[in-house]
């Protein structure tokens, strides 16, 4: 019964699917680095050469 389910389902959607969820999630987060304080991208920026050990949040 599950193979006939399966079986009978169409996959050809979920291509254009995830090209979709992937391009959204991109220019979300391309969106949210340009709304970023230049404080904030100089902080980001200074991380790897910072021998301090950051705390994640």
């Amino acid at each position: 019964m599950i193979r006939d389910i399966v079986s009978f389902l169409d996959y050809s959607i979920c291509a254009e699917v995830a090209l979709a969820l992937f391009v959204g999630t991109f220019f979300l987060i391309f969106y949210g680095a340009l709304r970023l304080s230049r404080n904030a991208t100089d902080k980001f920026a200074a991380i790897p050469l910072s021998d301090e050990v950051e705390e994640p949040r």
